[in-house]
């Protein structure tokens, strides 16, 4: 049975990951287990004052069962709540392996984190299940007619693809942005037959186009999504070293952080 997991952080109707997820979840009729983490500072651990107050969140989310069961009949679907108290990364990461596909929040880049180094991205980075990272001013829906899928021949950018396969069997179009290149022939393994393997899987593609050679990939990429429309993105996430993300920014790093539509990520 597809499985998704929803993080949510705000346990209200209106969150925009809590409707997207469940709006997903209907559409292909998935499991969905919503889970609130209730995040323990390992330094706190110590004084009791902060560790009632932990006692206190983890009993009022819990108490949220029926509001998320209430939830899932709504969309028709089958689902479970889960309130977990731990680290927040490990957390996550960990219960995600079990999804096929994690639905959270955009990273919120006024939290004062450094770019990279916030909660969902730092999750994404352990490699967990793939992602769909939604904008907070998203209206909550989960439409696939239109999806951008942004290709490179990596190891990432297929597990994205691959994730995305339900989406991409029901979209009106897909459009497929390419920058794989075949570097070092006969030494570099040549870019993956990407095209012959989405016919078999009953994908057509609608539109190819080259991706951007420039230094502002990331920003072309966006303006190609929306330029066509898109409802989805799909990627892989941090194509090239970790580091020179973190650092130098990159194609992901742009996308994280300027997004104004649901982007799927899988590393």
């Amino acid at each position: 049975m597809f499985e998704v997991l929803i993080n949510t952080e705000e346990m209200r109707d209106d969150n925009p990951v809590v409707r997207t997820g469940l709006a997903l979840a209907g559409r292909h009729h998935a499991y969905a287990t919503g889970l609130n983490i209730i995040e323990v500072l390992p330094a706190t651990m110590a004084i009791p004052e902060v560790m009632a107050v932990l006692a206190t969140q983890e009993y009022e989310a819990r108490r949220r069962d029926a509001w998320w069961m209430k939830q899932c009949d709504e969309h028709g679907i089958q689902g479970a709540w889960e309130v977990i108290r731990g680290v927040y990364v490990p957390v996550l990461a960990r219960r995600s392996c079990m999804a096929d596909i994690t639905v959270s929040r955009l990273p919120n880049h006024e939290a004062g984190y450094p770019a990279g180094m916030d909660y969902v991205t730092r999750v994404l980075l352990s490699a967990a299940s793939p992602m769909l990272l939604v904008p907070s001013t998203w209206d909550g829906t989960f439409r696939q007619g239109r999806v951008l899928v942004a290709w490179n021949s990596t190891q990432e950018s297929m597990r994205a693809l691959r994730a995305a396969v339900p989406f991409l069997r029901e979209a009106e179009m897909v459009c497929l942005v390419d920058g794989a290149r075949d570097e070092l022939p006969g030494i570099t393994p040549p870019p993956l037959p990407v095209r012959d393997w989405l016919m078999r899987q009953g994908i057509t593609l609608h539109a190819e186009r080259q991706f951007p050679a420039t230094a502002s990939a990331g920003e072309a990429l966006l303006d190609q999504a929306q330029a066509m429309q898109a409802d989805l993105l799909v990627m892989g996430a941090w194509g090239h070293s970790r580091v020179s993300e973190l650092i130098l920014g990159g194609t992901t790093r742009h996308v994280l952080r300027h997004a104004r539509l649901p982007v799927l990520l899988a590393h």
